[in-house]
């Protein structure tokens, strides 16, 4: 990464000597350096500000005033002598004696090799407020802050209060955190409202600002945003992984999805009616009547859950009669056709429920200000919120309270819930009094961290990692206590509290460690949903690793039910894709769904394209989020491949008007980057990536560059496989090594004529068999190759081959 001009720190101390590591602590006439393996903290003696820059002495991180404390109704800074308090081998406590006779600690610990933990705070005054600014360089973009809904991504420009609250959208993932082009990360640990103002009232000023006692942040560098976002998640967790299971589509049912109803405009093509209301009633006979109808239409589920119909009340984790006689058995049911089940829940309980008694009489819940207990009346809105605040949350920080709630968990586990469905975690009253004596508002946003935690502790021990949970609340930590993310309810429309929302908070998140996201495709809010917005949002849903819709297919034209059957097929084809991100996200923190910058960070081109992204790193989405007939498309560096027409190339950068919506609503833009090797599994024809004989087989789709090289892991089911694909201008040649998997492979190939011949093996050459007829090619379980002159496609099958894998495309003698 070139960096763009900035100041560069003049101390040899800097310096590592590669024979001896500098001591944590160097002191110097003006400042004390910090020293990590690969990091340096500074510190001016005369005005605390700070400095991060790695070992070469260039700097990340600049402070561009002194940190500033609001202490009786004014703004002081901490000034005048120090004095060295060593704590640990690398925690150093600095007391300085400041303005006004006032004094001030600042705390310095090593948090890795690549960051700093600093606590700033006044041991004899109570400091009720605290401003940072930080310097913005003339070429920088600021990214992260959770799950963001103010139209943006890079969010450069732009002022925000983070503060979690319900609506439409729900904002109920802020973190106070981010990253910079700079290559470093920030993170205030303060879970209560933080004021961010990026550089819009003055252009080259970050301003932070807390209502708290003390400043608690966290200073990480790196050599681009993937690895500063990778050395962030050290620290607090990197994510957990879903089920394979899971990247098969979900449906689920809020109301009754047979009941009478209308077709509000939508074109007749038989039972394509829609319930009247949202509070249809909703029977657990209804999901095997959903999951059959699904399977009549050859549209692929896999997961589903019940909302809070499947409880006898809020929230007893008991299972109502009414909804279900034997709960248990249904959820067996379902299992036998190929679903796993989850449970809607939320982080509260009420007066009607049978836990309610016992949890006021031991203290389980948080408190109100005062003596008197909440008294568990609730008023749920038609769609099914809290309407009013309440102190009826479980409270997660009293250990007594979250072992107690686990066995609450583990009561609806025994049902055979494959896991949960957690709405709710927004909404803690500011001035609820918990455990330990926490606030509310210091705590309003990190409780769903602890909402998270307790889930997933509870579900990993009963399912290692064979279950999913789908939180709509998150913080920072999260990514290590949730296995998915969904971004709460949304309207049905192109207005930007829909569509258009969803795709830059899942963007925003893929910065924040929460890379496997999913979204209501459709919305929720209303069920008579343009059937131009449900399509268009599929299109999207189906490149993140969840995709899910409430609304059925058979609710809209026979046209837009087979582009829907088109595109859940093509998603559940990419499981092996999606599962070996997934593994990767786990070990490096890398999202499914990455903005562009993630790959293309040395072109600021990409920095502001908030509205693309790249699947892993080989396929770029721009998905259509307004009625307008064209849209622009930025293609990065490299050529790109145009997936409706894959003999269409473009090379980048360049920025193209894509237009293919002007003729048909079932295209939306879509490109393969030059050089890639997707793994797909199939078993039908639906997405065009093979037929009903490619099952059992681990199909890999390959577009070769024209010349060079390019890899892929495979981090499937079994170990991991190396790819390598090299094209010359005579041949093609595959590797990969031992394995017991049978491949297809499918080489994009544009030679116009067929090869010549196909050699197998590296050392002892043996020619595949070519097939004349792709009929008898499918059908054989032969080892061979097939060329469709038409696609301009080359098929290879290769049998279980227990030895290195090698076959060479032999284009011209």
């Amino acid at each position: 990464m070139v960096f763009p001009a900035s100041a560069s720190i003049n101390a040899t101390d800097l310096v590592v000597n590669n024979n001896k590591e500098l001591p944590f602590l160097k002191k110097t006439t003006d400042t004390y350096i910090f020293n990590n393996k690969s990091s340096r903290l500074i510190i001016d003696k005369h005005t605390w500000q700070m400095k991060l820059a790695d070992t070469e002495g260039r700097e990340h991180y600049t402070d561009y005033q002194k940190p500033s404390f609001f202490v009786q109704g004014s703004w002081i800074s901490a000034e005048g002598n120090s004095k060295v308090e060593l704590k640990g081998e690398k925690d150093i406590l600095i007391r300085i004696s400041g303005e006004k006779g006032v004094n001030f600690e600042i705390e310095v610990n090593s948090v890795s090799e690549y960051g700093f933990r600093i606590i700033m705070r006044s041991p004899d005054l109570k400091i009720s407020g605290i401003r940072r600014v930080v310097k913005l360089n003339p070429v920088e973009e600021i990214y992260g802050f959770g799950e963001m809904w103010n139209g943006h991504v890079a969010q450069r420009g732009q002022s925000f209060d983070l503060w979690d609250k319900t609506g439409t959208p729900d904002e109920c993932a802020y973190m106070p955190y981010f990253v910079s082009t700079n290559n470093y990360a920030f993170f205030l640990n303060y879970g209560g409202l933080v004021k961010f103002d990026i550089g819009k009232r003055k252009s080259d000023e970050l301003v932070i600002e807390s209502p708290v006692g003390e400043q608690d942040i966290t200073l990480v560098l790196g050599k681009s945003i993937q690895s500063v976002t990778r050395n962030f998640l050290t620290i607090t967790g990197m994510p957990a992984r879903p089920p394979r299971w899971s990247f098969k589509p979900w449906f689920w049912l809020e109301d009754n999805p047979f009941a009478p109803g209308d077709s509000s405009g939508v074109p007749s093509s038989g039972n394509n009616t829609r319930p009247k209301s949202d509070l249809n009633p909703l029977k657990g006979e209804d999901f095997i009547k959903m999951v059959r109808k699904l399977h009549e239409m050859n549209i692929p589920i896999g997961v589903t859950w019940f909302e809070p119909y499947w409880l006898d009340a809020r929230t007893s984790m008991i299972p109502d009669p009414a909804f279900s006689p034997d709960l248990k058995k249904l959820i067996k049911e379902l299992s036998d056709l190929g679903v796993n089940t989850l449970a809607w829940t939320v982080p509260y309980t009420t007066n009607e429920a049978s836990n309610w008694k016992e949890a006021i009489e031991k203290g389980y819940l948080v408190k109100k200000p005062g003596k008197n207990p909440d008294k568990g009346n609730v008023k749920i809105s038609k769609s099914g919120e809290l309407e009013g605040e309440y102190y009826n949350f479980i409270d997660y920080f009293n250990p007594e309270a979250y072992r107690w709630w686990q066995n609450q968990i583990d009561q609806a586990l025994a049902l055979g819930l494959k896991g949960f469905k957690l709405d709710a975690g927004q909404d803690l009253p500011a001035d609820a009094v918990l455990y330990g004596g926490r606030l509310g508002k210091d705590v309003h946003n990190s409780y769903a961290l602890e909402y998270n935690r307790i889930f997933y502790e509870t579900l990993k021990k009963k399912y290692g990692d064979d279950f999913l949970m789908i939180p709509r609340a998150a913080w920072v930590g999260s990514p290590a206590n949730t296995n998915s993310k969904w971004h709460g309810d949304l309207t049905g429309s192109f207005t930007n509290n829909g569509l258009p929302s969803t795709v830059y908070s899942a963007l925003s998140l893929s910065f924040s460690g929460l890379p496997f996201v999913s979204t209501d495709i459709g919305g929720y809010m209303n069920r008579n949903v343009p059937e131009d917005v449900w399509v268009r949002w599929a299109q999207f849903g189906a490149m993140l690793p969840g995709m899910q819709t409430l609304h059925m297919p058979w609710w809209f034209s026979e046209k837009a039910q087979d582009h829907y059957r088109y595109l859940s097929w093509l998603h559940t084809d990419l499981a092996p894709l999606w599962n070996t991100l997934a593994n990767e996200a786990h070990e490096t923190g890398a999202p499914v769904v990455r903005h562009l910058v993630w790959d293309f960070q040395d072109d600021p081109d990409t920095w502001r394209v908030d509205d693309q992204f790249m699947v892993g790193s080989s396929i770029l989405v721009a998905p259509i989020i307004d009625t307008r007939e064209s849209r622009d498309v930025y293609l990065p560096e490299g050529k790109w491949i145009d997936f409706w027409d894959e003999n269409k190339v473009i090379s980048g950068p360049k920025k193209i008007t894509w237009s293919g919506f002007k003729e048909t609503i079932w295209k939306f833009p879509l490109f393969i980057r030059e050089g890639a090797i997707i793994p797909m599994e199939i078993s039908n024809s639906y997405s065009g990536f093979g037929w009903p004989e490619s099952k059992g087989y681990v199909t890999m789709s390959v577009w070769p560059e024209v010349k060079g090289k390019s890899q892929f892991e495979l981090s499937d089911t079994g170990d991991k496989v190396q790819f390598d694909v090299e094209q010359t201008e005579k041949n093609i040649t595959l590797k990969w090594n031992k394995t017991n998997n049978d491949y297809l492979f499918r080489i994009n190939f544009t030679g116009g004529i067929a090869p010549i011949k196909i050699e197998m093996g590296e050392l002892n050459k043996e020619f595949v068999q070519e097939f004349k007829n792709i009929e008898r090619f499918k059908v054989s379980q032969e080892n061979g190759w097939y060329f469709d002159l038409k696609t301009q496609k080359i098929w290879i099958r290769i049998k279980k081959n227990n030895s290195l894998g090698y076959i060479k495309v032999v284009k011209t003698l």
